[in-house]
């Protein structure tokens, strides 16, 4: 009762996170606004780990960024958690914390069941994230069995197909097909 209340009156930053319990649901800041999210559905997170792993392998071999999953973006008051993240080559040192490094150069987002999730995820994160400068955003929606990709200020794409990202025109492109992303771990589907 007490944070229904709270949450509805109090301007939130990113320093109120420290005070919440690691009770598996994710807390975020955006805009004095507490965002909560349960925790994750399994076929959510199996989805999760092979963009991430993806995304790790592609970047070690290139060279062109570090992959992260979950992360975080700090941006003033706010905290956002993307569920995988690449930050520029070089951004990582030892001791980093969080509010070191800059922004990414690419956030994903997996949706969740959760009708608030999912506005959140293609509306307030979308408009924070590229606000912010980062040049790619994709939101996989593993329901539906498609992505929906923003990048370089372009407007929204469906990706349906193979998603592709290459951050390095000297590099070939990363291509991750949707089908085998989707796939569920012994089946067919």
């Amino acid at each position: 009762m007490f944070m229904a209340i709270e949450s509805a009156t109090k301007r939130w930053t990113r320093k109120d996170l420290e005070r919440f319990p690691a009770d598996g649901n994710r807390y975020e800041v955006l805009d004095g606004e507490l965002l909560v999210t349960p925790q994750a559905a399994l076929t959510h997170q199996i989805v999760a780990v092979r963009i991430a792993s993806a995304l790790h392998v592609y970047c070690e071999l290139h060279g062109v960024g570090v992959t992260t999953g979950p992360g975080a973006v700090i941006f003033g008051k706010n905290e956002l958690q993307p569920d995988c993240e690449v930050l520029p080559p070089g951004s990582v040192k030892r001791g980093n914390t969080w509010e070191d490094v800059p922004c990414p150069l690419l956030a994903v987002e997996v949706l969740s069941p959760f009708a608030v999730s999912r506005r959140r995820d293609l509306d307030a994160k979308r408009k924070a994230y590229l606000g912010l400068g980062i040049a790619v955003y994709w939101v996989i929606d593993h329901e539906a069995r498609r992505a929906h990709v923003w990048s370089g200020g372009r407007a929204e794409r469906i990706v349906s197909d193979v998603l592709t990202w290459q951050p390095d025109p000297a590099v070939a492109a990363l291509e991750i097909q949707l089908e085998d992303l989707f796939r569920l771990p012994d089946s067919d589907d």
